[in-house]
């Protein structure tokens, strides 16, 4: 099958959306179809190949649509780069579809959903968030799908409560490359490697340290966490990984301020798609953490990267106990913290760090086997009728 994945902003990138969607394309190439990736044109700081720069073989190819660049004219305003970008780049779009006959097309932007289903596209439209505006257009779109995906089973229930038909449906979180978890090095050369200690337990966060810019996914729970740990004489050393930069000095001067110190916890930024594996191999277990909040990013949307890596690097795992995270995730697999709450941070870590037995460990590499993005992105495509 000939495979079309319409991207909606700048590729590749450093934000999580670029990883994502070179990995679904990565799997239905793997799959054996014919996949190409179309992006508009706009300014990117990243150079790199799509496999060069996320660890990947050149399994897909990539177009760029030539459209008329906002970001490139100082006179635009940037408030409006979006808007403006999306308008010429569905005209390039329509042209395209004019012009090709793809046996698929693929997007996760309910922006560009709309041009897609008016040039009568074959569509499948995976969903990360819901729109705010023009419900009543979105859902005729919905409708006119060949599916819709939502990565969690609240999102899916929102969205049938709004109309969209129930059997258009399916719900698949993201997922994960357990290809690039096997025949790793030891822990303690991943701990020499990364230069952490090799006398304490080292918590990891591996991922994003904040989501569309200023909703922080959980960091300052983590510090405080960690300073409790440390009040009880516990030995848990905090490897935080991910950016922005300036989120990385914020909660470094935040958790310094606090009373840690380099002996306690490390932050470094983002680091190359490729060492992810390497890095969560140094860690005694992980956390996913998140505020209290009913934003509906952590009550509706999120299907965490990071948490299915977790799962494929096999040690144990402190889960905040949100909505979303139940469709992956269960007690037989993490220990359940409560969102926002330090204290409930803290026992969940030395409960996991005491983690006995295989049963859970075993449970997380089924899992990660189940949610492989071959596997997510064959269930997908078997339930389209093309």
């Amino acid at each position: 099958m000939r495979i079309t994945y319409v991207c909606h902003a700048r590729f590749p990138t450093e934000k999580a959306y670029g990883k994502q969607i070179a990995e679904v394309c990565d799997a239905c190439s793997s799959l054996g179809h014919d996949v190409e990736l179309l992006c508009p044109v706009v300014r990117n700081n990243v150079h790199d190949s799509a496999a060069s720069f996320y660890g990947l073989p050149e399994s897909f190819s990539v177009r760029y649509l030539h459209h008329f660049d906002p970001t490139a004219h100082p006179w635009v305003p940037g408030i409006l780069w979006f808007r403006i970008t999306m308008f010429f780049y569905g005209r390039s779009l329509t042209k395209f579809l004019k012009e090709n006959s793809p046996d698929l097309v693929y997007v996760r932007s309910p922006v560009l959903l709309h041009a897609l289903v008016k040039a009568k596209a074959p569509v499948v439209l995976e969903l990360h968030d819901l729109p705010r505006y023009r419900r009543k257009r979105f859902m005729a779109d919905c409708n006119a799908t060949k599916r819709v995906v939502c990565l969690t089973t609240p999102m899916r229930n929102e969205l049938t409560e709004w109309g969209v038909d129930e059997h258009k449906i399916i719900v698949e979180g993201d997922g994960v490359d357990i290809r690039r978890f096997e025949n790793l090095p030891t822990k303690d050369e991943m701990r020499s490697k990364w230069e952490l200690p090799k006398d304490r337990a080292v918590l990891g966060y591996v991922g994003s340290l904040v989501t569309r810019n200023t909703i922080e996914k959980g960091i300052p729970e983590v510090i405080d966490a960690l300073l409790l740990l440390k009040k009880r004489g516990e030995k848990v050393f905090g490897w935080v990984v991910g950016g922005p930069p300036s989120w990385t000095k914020r909660y470094r001067k935040l958790a310094y301020g606090k009373g840690l110190t380099g002996a306690e916890i490390r932050f470094i930024e983002r680091i190359p798609a490729a060492e992810v594996p390497s890095a969560l191999r140094a860690c005694s277990a992980f956390v996913y953490p998140a505020p209290k909040s009913d934003h509906p990013y952590f009550q509706r949307d999120t299907s965490p990267l990071k948490l299915f890596e977790y799962l494929a690097a096999g040690s144990p795992i402190v889960c905040a106990d949100i909505p979303p995270v139940h469709d992956a995730v269960d007690e037989e697999s993490v220990v359940f913290c409560t969102p926002g709450d330090s204290a409930s941070l803290a026992d969940g870590i030395i409960a996991a760090l005491a983690e006995k037995g295989e049963v859970r460990t075993q449970k997380r590499k089924e899992l990660a086997q189940w949610y492989s993005w071959q596997n997510r992105m064959r269930r997908i495509l078997d339930s389209v009728t093309v």
